[in-house]
């Protein structure tokens, strides 16, 4: 093999010095090793002249033939290494998703798939999402406009919650209307409207004061660790907060729960077809989204 290498780089090169350089090797190991071939092959491969050497008409031939070998073995390990490569994956999700239920889980997904690099984005504005790259995307809204595949994630489900120890120092909570007279922490959404205190009680017939002192974020993952911190109720997207009241951080001090119309969905772009990878994204996804729902109702049966 060594010498069938040393006469393909020359016969390439036209030159035993240029391929010793190739090869890094001696200018006489390459000699060489053509000589030995030449020897087994009783035939005369290269002329050798003062200005270097020229390949004869067997030469010629045999190189023709060896390259095309030659560019079949170089196909073949390209292959076996392009199928060793690990897979990315770009997956757009809400801050408040990433950090409060994808986190948690992440493991699961890298244990079975460990072949598949996945790459997490934290994007809450997606007024601009058709700029954005992802292979999925979990908006924080219903489908945006434009040529975009779906599949249904999860519904909409709120209810208020709180930490256990600021609960703890509350008179008993009842019904919703008791919220009315409790510390409130909101959420401001600049890009999307979304489901709000204002709404929850209008929901139930009853009206917020506008004129309360009620603290606000613009960031739900802060609104979340404000109610851990014990600063007051929050309303608690349950596939968000339900990790945090397994984990005993929150707590669902009311039984009742609002249903919107608007779930929540994965989506992928029409024009671009998903890979192997990325379908299997996507079961995982939506199959660890269904635990939760699992989880969430047994402990409302609890």
């Amino acid at each position: 093999m060594r010498s069938l290498l040393a006469f393909h780089i020359a016969a390439q090169e036209q030159s035993f010095t240029r391929a010793a350089v190739v090869l890094r090797l001696g200018q006489s190991a390459v000699s060489h090793s053509v000589r030995q071939l030449e020897t087994v092959l009783s035939v005369k491969l290269f002329e050798r002249e003062v200005q270097g050497v020229r390949l004869t008409a067997i030469g010629q031939r045999l190189a023709k033939r060896m390259q095309l070998g030659f560019a079949e073995i170089q196909a073949g390990l390209e292959d076996a290494i392009s199928s060793q490569q690990i897979s990315v994956l770009t997956l757009l999700v809400s801050t408040s998703l990433a950090s409060h239920w994808l986190m948690p889980r992440i493991a699961r997904f890298k244990q079975a798939y460990p072949e598949v690099q996945l790459r997490v984005i934290t994007q809450d504005a997606y007024q601009d999402i058709a700029k954005l790259e992802f292979d999925l995307c979990i908006p924080v809204g219903g489908v945006p406009e434009g040529a975009y595949q779906s599949w249904k994630f999860v519904d909409e489900v709120l209810f208020p919650v709180c930490s256990p120890a600021w609960l703890a120092e509350q008179e008993p909570l009842n019904q919703p209307s008791d919220l009315l007279t409790r510390p409130l922490i909101h959420l401001e959404e600049h890009y999307r409207h979304r489901f709000n205190w204002p709404q929850y009680f209008q929901y139930y017939g009853l009206q917020l004061n506008a004129t309360r002192k009620d603290v606000s974020f613009n960031d739900y993952s802060i609104v979340v660790q404000a109610a851990i911190e014990g600063q007051g109720i929050v309303l608690g997207w349950h596939h968000i907060v339900q990790p945090l009241i397994e984990q005993g951080k929150l707590v669902a001090p009311l039984k009742e729960r609002i249903q919107t119309p608007a779930p929540f969905y994965v989506i992928a772009r029409e024009d671009k077809p998903l890979s192997t990878e990325a379908k299997a994204l996507l079961e995982w996804l939506l199959l660890e989204m269904q635990q939760t729902i699992s989880n969430v109702k047994a402990s409302d049966a609890r």
